[in-house]
């Protein structure tokens, strides 16, 4: 873990006009910068940049925050590898906390495998370039394919030497260690202890991590021997290829900005896409999807298109792997190539344009395909007809969404010709059974599932009487306040830290004070908002929000201290995310909006006439969530007595709900 001091560090050194100019092009606005935004397509620039608050902004898409964010956005990095990136930017020494040796030595192994991963690279790629072998036997092979060199060199393609240890000697000469040739399965090491090229006489393919670390490679063989066509890197400490896809590091930004991902099954897919202009596109590398490929897709985007060649019957086989996407909520299509082509050849007699032509006019929704291809194939037998109906149950089953699976359905019984109630019935039942069996994984053994029975094991939720979470329609009242906390927050990172003095929240109008007022006295926005909320019992629901106002109370008086500067520099990415978005003026400084110029300090200046509305705004939010829940019970109540205990309460709730309104000069219009 990256220390507080050199975090602080990091972001002191940071500035946003910088790292953002280093990916597009900035124009001067006033004291600000503008462009067009690299998070969506953006025709006219709406992605700004203050200096001043060394935050950014599209005001478009809504995306934005410090460097930090930008980094961790534009690069899919994680908080701390974005933190790492700027260091290098900007020449500073990341300290990491204290590890343990076994730590250290593992790390350590992880450094030494990725370094001797690009050495290789490197090494494959002269060979592919200066070789005389490699220019006669491995380059031709990419020109045969339609590959321009410029390609070739954008996914660092390269070719192994046909000799049995060329590659093992020229690494240990380098001072590579023979134990990591053998770890990153470079090479192998026979039982007379001879080391031997894992891919001799091979095209190399290098596979990237999002980031752009080379974890693994692909070796195509070019003689006609009797051996696998492609081999590829085994499973290591670096390499699990469960958890990869390849040109996903090349994809990423395209991925991101059109919000969608092409699928294939191989490499040169991949690359043939690419150099027709089409990058938003990764490989499984021509294996069943995984659960770690997929998180990987659903970082960057919902919405998955999956291109298979004319052959139907090889679709079947990747078919449970779709199922696997739909279970994770993305929206899949799936693109039937012309009969011959696969996205390779394809690609290749495309441009960009035609190439989204042919898929907008082709695609089709997975769930309806693979209904139609089922059907196809059962043709008349009522066996066969039934087994299809039950797998495309099954499919429209996983899926989370309600809404989804209810025009699923709708669609299935025009299908089908099979009962709406029916397959609605079905599908419950099995969604029953899905909810079972997620049970069963987190209780296999009996006698836990009786201890369960009796006492919740702590921090494992009890689920046995919990509906799915997509079928649970109760009222979350996180997400009814959230936009009233949010207000507090504003104000609370703002202008936490601000003496505000005689602030009047008396807002019952025959109401004494709750306390007198000194003119001598201070009280701070803070102050301010901590004592209303306590006055009636009521925190935050966000937890983040909570921790944001609790540390704003423990800090506001200390020296220097600013909520603003505080939380955005936080070392939590959730809150520092939080403040930077809430720190954006709603307004950027140019010539349209010169006049808004000075809202902010005209905000100041009315904090007291500002603030105790906002507050009563949420308390009258929560009054209402209270009084919505009251209204439900009733209605579920049948004892008297319990209703009129209710219908008293009810009463209470509604009258001081009447003072909130007349606080809030709410008009009450009377129908006659």
């Amino acid at each position: 873990m990256i220390d507080q001091f050199t975090i602080e560090k990091i972001q002191s050194a940071a500035q946003i006009e910088q790292v953002v100019s280093d990916f597009i092009t900035l124009r001067k606005r006033g004291v600000n910068y503008v462009g067009l935004c690299p998070f969506h397509d953006d025709k006219t620039p709406s992605f700004y940049v203050s200096p001043a608050k060394n935050i950014c902004k599209c005001f478009a898409c809504g995306e934005g925050g410090t460097p930090v964010h930008f980094i961790m956005k534009h690069e899919q990095l994680s908080y701390s590898d974005a933190l790492k990136y700027l260091a290098k930017k900007y020449g500073i020494e990341v300290k990491e906390t204290e590890q343990t040796d076994e730590q250290k030595q593992m790390q350590s192994d992880r450094d030494s495998m990725f370094i001797l991963n690009a050495y290789a690279q490197k090494a494959f790629t002269s060979n592919l370039f200066e070789h005389l072998e490699g220019k006669s036997v491995g380059l031709p092979y990419f020109h045969e394919r339609g590959f321009r060199d410029d390609i070739i060199k954008k996914f660092q393609l390269g070719y192994s030497l046909d000799e049995k240890d060329a590659f093992s000697r020229q690494a240990i000469k380098a001072g590579y260690n023979p134990s990591f040739l053998e770890k990153t399965g470079l090479t192998v090491i026979n039982e007379n202890q001879s080391l031997i090229d894992r891919f001799r006489g091979r095209v190399m393919f290098p596979v990237h991590t999002l980031s752009g670390k080379i974890v693994a490679f692909g070796g195509r063989i070019l003689k006609n021997e009797k051996t696998a066509k492609y081999i590829n890197s085994p499973e290591s400490e670096i390499y699990h290829k469960g958890n990869e896809l390849y040109g996903i590091f090349f994809a990423r930004q395209a991925i991101v900005k059109q919000d969608r991902c092409f699928l294939v099954e191989g490499y040169t897919d991949v690359i043939s896409m690419h150099q027709a202009g089409i990058e938003n596109v990764v490989a499984s590398s021509g294996t069943a999807l995984t659960q770690g490929q997929i998180r990987l897709i659903h970082r960057l985007t919902n919405n998955v298109t999956v291109l298979y060649d004319g052959d139907a019957a090889g679709i079947k086989a990747a078919l449970r792997g779709i199922d696997l996407l739909l279970e994770a909520g993305l929206n899949i299509k799936i693109v039937l190539l012309p009969e011959g082509e696969d996205p390779d050849s394809f690609a290749r007699k495309q441009n960009a344009s035609s190439f989204y032509n042919f898929i907008q006019e082709h695609e089709a929704d997975f769930v309806r395909f693979k209904a139609g291809l089922l059907l196809e194939e059962a043709g008349n037998d009522p066996v066969k007809k039934s087994q299809t109906v039950t797998e495309i149950v099954n499919t429209i089953a996983i899926i989370p969404e309600e809404i989804t699976r209810l025009v699923y359905i709708k669609e299935c019984s025009r299908l089908t010709g099979v009962d709406e109630g029916t397959l609605v019935r079905t599908i419950a039942k099995k969604r029953q059974e899905i909810l079972l069996q997620r049970k069963k994984t987190l209780y296999p053994d009996p006698e836990a599932d009786y201890q369960q029975e009796n006492q919740a094991p702590e921090n494992i939720p009890d689920l046995r009487e919990t509906p799915l979470p997509e079928d649970n329609f109760n009222f979350d009242k996180t997400v009814t306040l959230d936009k009233h906390e949010k207000n507090i927050l504003y104000y609370v990172i703002r202008y936490g830290e601000i003496d505000m003095t005689n602030v009047k929240s008396e807002y019952e109008k025959n109401e004494p004070p709750k306390k007198e007022v000194n003119k001598d006295d201070s009280i701070y926005v803070i102050e301010y908002i901590v004592e209303e909320l306590e006055h009636d019992d009521l925190c935050l629901t966000h937890p983040v929000y909570r921790q944001m106002l609790e540390e704003t109370f423990l800090k506001y008086k200390e020296q220097g201290f600013r909520a603003e500067t505080y939380f955005k520099n936080h070392i939590d990415p959730k809150i520092s995310k939080i403040a930077a978005e809430l720190s954006t003026d709603k307004y950027i400084e140019s010539k349209i909006h010169s006049k808004y110029k000075n809202i902010q300090n005209e905000e100041e200046k009315r904090l007291k006439d500002i603030l105790p509305y906002v507050v009563i705004n949420y308390k009258n939010a929560v009054l209402q969530n209270t009084i919505d829940e009251l209204n439900r019970q009733m209605q579920k109540e049948e004892n008297i007595e319990q209703n009129s205990v209710l219908l008293k309460q009810l009463f209470e709730l509604n009258e001081k709900k009447k003072q909130f309104a007349l606080y809030l000069r709410e008009r009450i219009v009377t129908k006659m």
